[in-house]
C-alpha cells in the first residue's frame, strides 16, 4: 500500500470542494436541463445563482458532510487515548443526531439516554438552519433505531448516504478497504439497500486511493476489486463500470449525462460524478458544472464530484471566488486542516483544547 503524501491543501480542496459543488447545484435541484439551459444559459451553472448576493448557500449534504468529519474526529480522539476505536457507529450515530437537533427535530428517547449536545461543531449556530433535509435521513433518525448493514433500517438507496461520507475517505492509518466498510457501515445507519451503503463505501475508498497517490483511473480500478468482494454489489458494479466506460466513448456533455441516470439514487450519484471527474480530473470547474447541470439531484452530484476533484486537484484550482464567496468557508477549511493533522497529535498525552473540540465519548 502506498503512504498518504498530498499536502494539506488537497485536504482543504476536497471538503471545500464538496460544499461549492453542494451549493452550486442547489438551486437548480429540481429543475430540467432545459428549464436550467433556458434561465441560466447555454453554458449552465457557472455562479452562485440562488441569492442576490452572490452567496453559495451550503444544504442538508454538506452539513452532513460536517457531522461525519465530527464523528470521525471524536472517534479518532478516542482511539488514541483509550487503545480501541470499535465504537466508531454509536459516535457517528449520536453525530447525526445532533445534526438532526440542528434541524429543530426532537430527538428520539434512546436506552442509553440522548447524546450529548457538546464539542465545536455543534456551537456553530450557522448550522441551526433546515436545507432541505432529506426524508429517509430524518425518518432514519427519528426513529431512534440505529441501521447497520446486517439490520437494515429501511430499503432506501437514496444518496443520502453517500454524499456525507467524504471525511471518511481522508482518514489516515486505514487501508483503502478498512475505509470502504466504515464509509458503508456509516452509510447504513440511514440507509439499508446495498446500493445505499456500497455506494458509500466505494466512494470513500475510492478518495482514500486518491489520498495515497493513485491516479483516478486506477483508483477507480482498486475500489472496484473491494466493491466487488461485497455481497449484493451488482448494481453498484454495473453504475460504475458504466460511468468508466462511457467517459472513454462519449463526449462530456450536460445532455449525456442523463445516460447515467439523474443521482437521486447512490449508485447514479457515484457514477455521475466518476464520469465528470474522469472527464474533467484537472479542471474543478469544468468537472463542477458539468456535474451541476443535468436533469436530477444536481447538489449531489455536485458535492461528490467536488470531492473527488478537490481532492485530486487542491485547493488551489478551485476558483478563488467561489471559495470566497461560500458560506461558512473558513469553518469547512479548518475542519479539513483538522483532520489533515489528527495524525499530529501526541498519542501519549491528552490535548485539552483538541478534546474540547472533539470529544473522546
Amino acid at each position: 500500500m502506498k503512504q498518504d503524501f498530498i499536502p494539506l491543501e488537497n485536504y482543504t480542496g476536497c471538503l471545500l470542494g464538496g460544499a461549492i459543488g453542494d451549493a452550486l447545484g442547489a438551486p437548480v435541484e429540481f429543475l430540467s436541463l432545459n428549464q436550467i439551459l433556458n434561465r441560466f444559459g447555454p453554458d449552465g451553472i457557472l455562479e452562485y445563482v440562488e441569492f442576490t448576493d452572490g452567496k453559495g448557500r451550503i444544504t442538508d449534504d454538506t452539513q452532513m458532510t460536517i457531522f461525519t468529519a465530527e464523528a470521525v474526529l471524536r472517534f479518532l480522539n478516542r482511539s488514541r487515548q483509550r487503545g480501541i476505536w470499535g465504537a466508531y457507529l454509536q459516535i457517528t450515530y449520536d453525530s447525526y443526531l445532533r445534526w438532526l437537533h440542528t434541524q429543530g427535530e426532537k430527538l428520539p428517547q434512546l436506552p442509553g439516554g440522548r447524546p450529548k449536545l457538546d464539542g465545536w461543531i455543534i456551537r456553530n449556530r450557522e448550522l441551526f438552519s433546515r436545507r432541505a433535509p432529506g426524508n429517509t435521513c430524518l425518518g432514519a433518525l427519528r426513529s431512534g433505531i440505529q441501521g447497520t448493514m446486517e439490520r437494515p433500517i429501511n430499503n432506501s438507496k437514496g444518496c443520502g448516504g453517500i454524499m456525507r461520507v467524504a471525511p471518511v475517505g481522508l482518514m489516515r492509518g486505514f487501508s483503502p478497504e478498512e475505509i470502504f466498510k466504515i464509509g458503508a457501515e456509516l452509510a447504513a445507519i440511514t440507509h439499508g439497500h446495498p446500493s445505499g451503503y456500497l455506494s458509500a463505501g466505494a466512494f470513500a475508498a475510492l478518495l482514500a486511493f486518491l489520498k495515497e497517490g493513485y491516479m483516478l483511473r486506477k483508483a477507480l480500478l482498486e475500489t472496484l476489486k473491494i466493491l466487488e468482494s461485497y455481497t449484493r454489489h451488482e448494481e453498484t458494479t454495473q453504475a460504475l463500470k458504466k460511468a468508466i466506460d462511457l467517459s472513454e466513448s462519449i463526449e462530456p456533455t450536460f445532455e449525456n449525462i442523463n445516460k447515467l441516470g439523474e443521482g437521486w439514487v447512490g449508485e447514479e450519484a457515484l457514477a455521475i460524478s466518476v464520469f465528470c471527474a474522469l472527464h474533467h480530473k484537472n479542471d474543478f470547474k469544468k468537472a463542477v458544472n458539468l456535474a451541476v447541470t443535468h436533469n436530477g439531484d444536481t447538489d449531489s452530484t455536485g458535492a461528490i464530484t467536488g470531492n473527488i476533484v478537490g481532492l485530486y486537484c487542491g485547493e488551489q484550482k478551485i476558483p478563488e471566488n467561489w471559495i470566497k464567496n461560500l458560506e461558512m468557508n473558513e469553518f469547512i477549511k479548518q475542519i479539513a486542516i483538522d483532520i489533515y493533522r489528527e495524525k499530529e497529535i501526541d498519542s501519549f498525552a491528552i490535548d485539552f483544547q483538541w478534546n474540547e473540540k472533539y470529544p473522546p465519548v
